[in-house]
């Protein structure tokens, strides 16, 4: 099995891209890249041949080029879930997939949470 991953959101003077991702064998420790074989257009996507099955952990890096393969940024992200079938999208401006952005509100709405129950207690 295997997922497929594609980009959204390059900048307009991107002409290619490049996604990595790395595996790291729990057993060894060691870490296993997996990449296309030629830079992909910006609106082509990848069938990566890494079998995620229900899930793996991985960590990403995604490249972005100009017209001369000049690389324009890179930007990664460590401890993402990818699973077979189902397709990894990077959204370049937004933030991409970065989970604190998620864990951050999450942790507000609990401490807001507590303190509400903490002053219920307390009256």
């Amino acid at each position: 099995m295997s997922f497929w991953t594609s980009i959204e959101n390059a900048p307009k003077e991107a002409e290619y891209w490049m996604p990595i991702f790395y595996y790291r064998d729990p057993e060894t420790g060691a870490y296993t890249p997996y990449y296309p074989p030629d830079y992909l257009d910006i609106p082509e996507n990848w069938l990566c041949p890494l079998s995620a099955g229900a899930g793996i952990m991985v960590d990403y890096r995604c490249v972005i080029y100009d017209a001369d393969y000049g690389i324009i940024s890179t930007r990664d992200l460590s401890n993402i879930v990818v699973v077979d079938d189902e397709e990894f999208v990077y959204k370049w401006t937004g933030g991409g997939i970065a989970g604190w952005l998620i864990g951050v509100p999450l942790g507000i709405a609990g401490l807001v949470g507590l303190a509400k129950v903490a002053g219920k207690k307390r009256g």
